[in-house]
């Protein structure tokens, strides 16, 4: 099965272990260690949503939790339906099943595109208040089909089967973001004999040390993250907790972790020793001391048409070449503000393209 933007060599993912997975009704490969926006990526999907109100185009922008558009709808059957899930921060796994949360009759050929890209100029922002006030008994019908054009996914219309948890954890220092900088914290913190919980809300840690060209201490930045973890693995007060996103903050330094311990694996969660295994867990952490390490993310330049597919991030560009072995198109124009923008271009010529 061909996946025309993969490279042929490079990345962190596993080429002996494909995997097979379905997007919009269509059957497509990709490999261990991808993220759903990745493999799609890499089988040339440019189109995984449509705009609300426009009903415009819309494609992978970024590679991480900003991802504005790349927003579907998880689930091979209708229990184990997920809405709203970033195809940027879900693993890939075998049999996953996805869809875009909007378009009709489909993603790629939608019909009020052409509503939109016709009568646009009589649709301001809020016209749908204004439009729609009367007669007020015909409101819940409009709210119908304005629900539908938004383009947010829906929930189960069967019991979940899958179980989840929670457990409450006292921690002297607790690090949100595994990157360079919540990697060396959590380091200075584990060898002084602090209880330490280091969390971070991607499958794998080390942040932008997985896909950078710098070297520490004269190794690749990603065998440094992995020394790093290798220790703070080896430390008796350290806990590490990858796939978990730090989602609140509350008064004294209580914050509450959402651990997804098997979503990476099937859309209905395995069972282990005959006993369903669970699916998330809320951990409830207490923490002397909290260090919020999370890192940057881009924003996009302001021009014509930068919302339509074929248009991301730099950054994004250069950990889809260096991280997943995918190089997210044939040719390439930069426009930047600075100078991180020259990464891509030269992980875009190390590529071959």
């Amino acid at each position: 099965m061909s996946q025309q933007n993969r490279l042929g060599n490079g990345g962190r993912i596993d080429r002996s272990r494909p995997l097979r997975f379905t997007f919009n009704g269509v059957e497509y490969q990709g490999f261990a260690g991808d993220t759903l926006a990745s493999a799609l990526l890499a089988n040339g999907v440019d189109v995984v949503n449509r705009s609300f109100k426009y009903s415009r185009p819309r494609g992978i922008v970024a590679a991480g939790a900003e991802e504005p558009n790349a927003i579907l709808q998880l689930g091979a059957t209708e229990a184990a339906q997920v809405p709203n899930v970033r195809a940027t921060q879900q693993a890939l796994y075998g049999g996953l099943v996805a869809a875009s949360t909007n378009g009709w009759p489909n993603v790629d050929k939608d019909l009020m595109g052409v509503v939109g890209s016709v009568g646009g100029r009589f649709m301001p922002p809020g016209f749908y208040y204004k439009t729609f006030m009367s007669p007020a008994s015909m409101w819940p019908k409009y709210e119908k089909y304005i629900r539908k054009a938004a383009g947010l996914g829906r929930v189960p219309k069967e019991n979940d089967p899958d179980i989840y948890d929670h457990v409450n954890r006292h921690c002297d220092v607790l690090v949100v973001g595994a990157g360079p900088a919540g990697l060396a914290a959590a380091l200075a913190a584990g060898r002084s004999g602090a209880r330490v919980i280091l969390c971070d809300e991607q499958e794998e840690m080390g942040g932008s040390l997985l896909d950078s060209r710098e070297l520490i201490d004269g190794r690749p930045a990603s065998a440094w993250a992995a020394s790093v973890l290798g220790e703070l693995a080896s430390l008796p007060e350290v806990l590490l907790l990858p796939r978990t996103t730090a989602n609140g903050y509350h008064d004294h330094n209580f914050v509450t972790l959402h651990e997804r311990r098997t979503e990476h694996l099937a859309d209905l969660a395995p069972s282990a020793n005959g006993r369903r295994q669970v699916r998330a867990r809320m951990h409830r952490v207490r923490a002397g001391e909290v260090i919020l390490a999370t890192g940057t993310h881009e924003r996009p330049l302001v021009f014509s048409n930068n919302d339509v597919p074929g248009n991301l991030v730099a950054g994004a560009v250069s950990t889809y070449i260096r991280r997943y072995a995918v190089a997210p198109g044939r040719r390439l124009v930069v426009s930047t503000s600075n100078d991180h923008a020259y990464r891509a271009a030269l992980d875009w010529h190390d590529a071959g393209r």
